[in-house]
C-alpha cells in the first residue's frame, strides 16, 4: 500500500484528495495548521468511510511554513512506514492561501501579501526541501517516487484580480523546473496540476466567481481521477508539465505528442 502525504488536508480540494487516495485504497497522512482539528478530521473520515482511525488515516498538526515543523512531520511519516510496512510514493503539496480584498495589489495590507507568498510559495518550497531527497533514496530503490504540486490557472494565464496569489502559482512552475531537471533521471517525477474551480469557502469567497451557476464548477473527481493518474505511473512523461482538471483526462493526457516545452511555462520572445 503506497502513503499519499497531503498537505492542508481537512477543507475544499484537500479533503476531496484525502477522501479520494482513501477511496482508492491508500494510506493517507494529511496536514492541517492545527493538531485537534486534524485528529478530528481523520476520525470522521475513518467513520465515515469505515476504516479503523490510526490504520490507513493519519492527521498531523504541522504549519508548512515552519521547517522545523516539517522536519517533525519526516519523522512522523518515517514512524507510520515503520509501523506499517508501507513507503511514502506522493507528497501533495496542497495547502494554499489567497489574498483579500479582491483588487489592485496597493488595496491588499502588507500582512495579506506576506502570508500569500509565505505559505503558497515557502510552504512548498519547505516540504520539497525536505521530502525530495527521501523520495529519492526509495527512488532509487526502484519505488514510486512522485511529487504533485496544487497549481492554479492564476498560475498559467493569471488573475489580475489577485496578483499575489497568481505571483505564488508561477513560482511552482520554476519550482517544478528545477525538481524535473534535477530529479527525473533518479526517478523522482513532479506535477503541476490545476483543480479547475471547485466549489469550496475560497472560491464561493472570491467575487470574481460569483457569476458561476451550479453547473459552472469542476467536479472534485475530476481532480481526484488526475491526481490518481499521476500517481500510477501512467502519465511520468509528463512530469514537469501543467495539466487542468476538468479540461484534461487520464487518457487526454496519455495520448499527447509532447514537446520539449508543451505544457511548461515559457516566455516566447
Amino acid at each position: 500500500m503506497t502513503i499519499a502525504l497531503i498537505t492542508g488536508g481537512t477543507r475544499g480540494i484537500g479533503n476531496y484528495l484525502v477522501r479520494g487516495f482513501l477511496t482508492a485504497g491508500h494510506r493517507v497522512i494529511f496536514t492541517a495548521t492545527d493538531a485537534s482539528r486534524a485528529s478530528a478530521h481523520a476520525a470522521e473520515l475513518a467513520t465515515e468511510l469505515g476504516i479503523e482511525h490510526g490504520d490507513r488515516v493519519h492527521g498531523e498538526g504541522v504549519d508548512v511554513t515552519d521547517p522545523k515543523a516539517i522536519e517533525t512531520l519526516l519523522s512522523r511519516v518515517r514512524e507510520v512506514e515503520a509501523e506499517t510496512g508501507d513507503d511514502l510514493g506522493v507528497l501533495i503539496n496542497n495547502a494554499g492561501v489567497i489574498e483579500a480584498p479582491e483588487g489592485p495589489v496597493w488595496d491588499v495590507p502588507p500582512e495579506q501579501l506576506e502570508r500569500t507568498i509565505t505559505t503558497n510559495v515557502l510552504g512548498p518550497f519547505y516540504m520539497i526541501r525536505a521530502f525530495a531527497p527521501y523520495l529519492l533514496s526509495k527512488a532509487e530503490a526502484h519505488k514510486p517516487a512522485r511529487i504533485i504540486d496544487i497549481n492554479s490557472g492564476s498560475g498559467s494565464h493569471g488573475t489580475p484580480q489577485y496578483a499575489a496569489y497568481s505571483a505564488s502559482k508561477v513560482a511552482l512552475f520554476r519550482l517544478a523546473d528545477s525538481v524535473h531537471h534535477y530529479g527525473y533521471d533518479k526517478g523522482l517525477r513532479i506535477f503541476e496540476l490545476a483543480p479547475g474551480v471547485i466549489r469550496s469557502d475560497m472560491t464561493t469567497s472570491m467575487p470574481v466567481h460569483d457569476w458561476r451557476g451550479d453547473d459552472d464548477w469542476t467536479k472534485p473527481q475530476d481532480v481526484i481521477d488526475l491526481a490518481l493518474g499521476f500517481v500510477s505511473g501512467e502519465l511520468d512523461s509528463f512530469s514537469g508539465r501543467f495539466a487542468r482538471a476538468g479540461h484534461d483526462t487520464v487518457e487526454s493526457l496519455k495520448a499527447m505528442n509532447l514537446t520539449e516545452d508543451y505544457r511548461r511555462l515559457r516566455l516566447t520572445l
